[in-house]
């Protein structure tokens, strides 16, 4: 690919992660060193993963590979039909707990609403990132894996991952809702699994449901 192709490529980046390389391979899906290449012009991306940025992040395909941009127009529609998910600075532990360091915005990052229903399931706005300490949830998630999170789901309706906050900091843990709370599970089953009752969990509060996460490869 042409210099040409990498002035847009990083301009991609500057849109979606504020420049961050290492956070644009990871929301991805691929490698940090392979994002460096693709900005120098060391290497071609594959249709498939112009075609995956197009479907992600709704830009114009033809725009990234030729240069030729969309009329206004499209352009304006294409801003009204992306997503901003705001990564904030605190961890959630997949430990025994970690309160965070504060609540911070570090970043942001666009998604296509279309993308997000086709493949996520997902129309809520409410998004947000937030990066995964501790190793209790593994192998599902891993040490440092950036987590998405609706916080328009803040009740378990059904078994699945959720961002709780508890008296002992953030967490991200499997939740089984029964009649009287929720057990809150690690799929490392070298950490127990503990209850949480109604009468007992006044101090706790699931802030959303995880619906994706980002990883280095």
């Amino acid at each position: 690919m042409s210099t040409a192709f990498s002035r847009r490529f990083l301009s991609l980046i500057d849109q979606i992660t504020e420049g961050n390389k290492k956070r644009f391979a990871e929301v991805t899906g691929r490698s940090a060193s392979t994002i460096y290449r693709l900005c120098r012009g060391g290497s071609r991306p594959s249709l498939a993963y112009l075609e995956q940025l197009s479907e992600q992040f709704s830009i114009d395909l033809n725009w990234l590979i030729t240069g030729q941009r969309a009329t206004d127009e499209v352009a304006n529609n294409t801003k009204s039909e992306m997503v901003l998910a705001p990564k904030f600075d605190v961890e959630a532990s997949a430990g025994f707990g970690q309160v965070g360091a504060g609540e911070e915005i570090s970043d942001h990052f666009g998604f296509s609403k279309q993308w997000l229903s086709s493949q996520l399931g997902v129309h809520s706005e409410q998004l947000a990132f937030v990066s995964v300490r501790g190793d209790s949830m593994q192998p599902t998630l891993q040490h440092g894996d950036m987590i998405l999170v609706d916080m328009s789901q803040k009740q378990a309706h059904k078994e699945d991952i959720y961002l709780v906050h508890t008296e002992d900091g953030l967490l991200t843990k499997r939740v089984k809702p029964f009649s009287g709370g929720i057990k809150v599970i690690s799929d490392n089953p070298e950490y127990p699994s503990f209850e949480i009752t109604h009468a007992t969990g006044e101090q706790t509060r699931i802030v959303g449901r995880v619906v994706w996460f980002g990883r280095d490869i």
